[in-house]
């Protein structure tokens, strides 16, 4: 009964996520943050012994020496200590704190330490989602149940698709700030748990691995389809009562937002279109007769559908015109089309591989079409005036965001300015007049957690990056 609640409280939490503007408020985010919290600890009581099972994977321990790291930037410090460890920010304190530095005082490694307090609550809420999809996949011996073989075939494709998409937040984060909207943090963690917590596993709860990743793909598709009525019914505010915002797609207030999120919805339906084509009956059928009367089956059915949601998911991608997106989403999808393509070789299934890839990308061509593709084209075309002829637009910009940033580092090596203080302590680094909006993020989430965690912030993206790329290569190695 306890882990029913469990599994429904996750899925209250990936629906209100997304639809709250993708949780970008205070209050939204101490929604899901109680969520979380009560989520492992249902599934804690319910199946103890699969937090040491969780507990095993790299990732966790990654996760949880930030988290640690992140805590001692809250440990208040005496002076001196500070000035050996960080002293940046003892000319910080001595500059700018009431009163001055002196004997006596203690002092945070956080410049900013109310902001790295928040960060720290949202970082938190992402690892018990993380922690908690973990300890589900965990296997119950006493409730082993026999898997066709055919279905966890199937099942190799879904991870792939899984981990697809968080590949494409991966490089959308090089230009973008997806990872600090909480709907896609969480998102991202739940499809990454999903993939890496099955890598290579012939021995985990599939029914809560299927269920959860036909789920995403489900209420993803239901938020594409609003994305698409609201595009053609605008009258100003989200959800036409809710937020006023100039230019929304769906649920959220910024188009790279959205897009960011049906990237990792759309590679998840990617990945089970082509797990429902590519192991069905249809290429076994002989003559001409035969394989069109397969249309007409359950089994067609269940592909045909999956194909015009991730179709359609994906065409809103391209909807959004978010430029980021749009080719994060594309880099993902050709890594993704040359593994399938590639075990496809070994299998000698050459030829159905290249039917079903094609298939579509020619119906996400249709779909694009049909919805309009003058205005992300448009966008392409000022990126390339702006950038290429003029030398100025939104990569020259975001190359001074990156400049400021790198300066920061340079102040902050080894420890940071202190875990989301990026906003408020880049106030002293700007050197631009490009906006006059407060800048809260770098535009790059690589370069602001090393700005915001120093020494700690390389370490864990290298040890994430190894970690994640481990887990891609032993799903790859496993694709029929």
């Amino acid at each position: 009964m306890l882990l029913l609640l469990a599994d429904g409280l996750l899925l209250v939490a990936l629906v209100t996520a997304p639809l709250l503007y993708g949780a970008v408020g205070f209050f939204s985010l101490l929604f899901l943050a109680c969520l979380s919290v009560l989520i492992f600890n249902l599934v804690y009581l319910t199946r103890p012994w699969t937090l040491t099972e969780a507990l095993r994977s790299p990732g966790a321990w990654l996760g949880i020496g930030l988290l640690l790291f992140i805590v001692a930037q809250l440990i208040p410090l005496p002076e001196e200590v500070i000035r050996k460890i960080s002293p940046s920010a003892y000319q910080f304190y001595a500059t700018y704190f009431p009163g001055g530095i002196g004997t006596g005082k203690t002092f945070t490694l956080s410049v900013y330490p109310s902001d790295t307090f928040f960060g720290l609550i949202q970082f938190l809420t992402y690892g018990l989602f993380f922690l908690s999809v973990l300890m589900r996949l965990v296997s119950d011996p006493s409730g082993k149940k026999e898997i066709h073989p055919v279905s966890h075939k199937k099942s190799e494709f879904l991870k792939l698709g899984c981990l697809t998409g968080v590949l494409s937040l991966l490089f959308h984060s090089l230009y973008d700030f997806n990872l600090h909207i909480p709907a896609n943090g969480i998102y991202f963690v739940v499809l990454l748990a999903l993939g890496v917590g099955t890598a290579g596993k012939k021995a985990y709860d599939h029914a809560f691995f299927r269920r959860m990743v036909g789920f995403v793909i489900n209420f993803g598709f239901l938020v594409a389809l609003f994305a698409i009525i609201q595009k053609f019914s605008y009258n100003g505010r989200i959800f036409w009562v809710g937020m006023e915002a100039p230019n929304p797609i769906g649920s959220y207030y910024n188009y790279d937002h959205y897009a960011g999120f049906m990237e990792l919805c759309g590679a998840a339906a990617i990945g089970m279109t082509v797990a429902s084509i590519f192991h069905t009956s249809f290429f076994h059928r002989r003559g001409l007769i035969e394989k069109v009367l397969w249309f007409s089956t359950k089994e067609a059915n269940k592909a045909l559908r999956y194909l015009l949601m991730s179709v359609v998911m994906v065409a809103t991608i391209f909807m959004s015109t978010s430029r980021g997106g749009i080719m994060s989403f594309a880099l993902s999808q050709i890594i993704f089309f040359a593994v399938v393509l590639g075990a496809a070789w070994r299998t000698r299934k050459k030829a159905r591989s290249v039917g079903i890839l094609t298939a579509i990308i020619l119906l996400i061509a249709v779909m694009v079409i049909w919805l309009g593709p003058k205005e992300f084209l448009e966008r392409f075309r000022l990126l390339f005036i702006q950038n290429v002829i003029q030398m100025e637009g939104p990569i020259g910009v975001r190359l001074l965001f990156y400049k400021g940033a790198f300066a920061v580092i340079k102040d902050f090596p080894w420890v940071g300015t202190g875990f989301n203080t990026f906003g408020t302590n880049f106030t002293r680094y700007r050197i631009f007049d490009y906006t006059n909006d407060y800048l809260r993020y770098t535009h790059n989430d690589y370069l602001q957690l090393i700005s915001e965690a120093g020494a700690a912030g390389i370490l864990f993206l290298a040890g994430f990056l190894i970690f994640f790329l481990a887990a891609m290569v032993r799903v790859a190695r496993r694709l029929e």
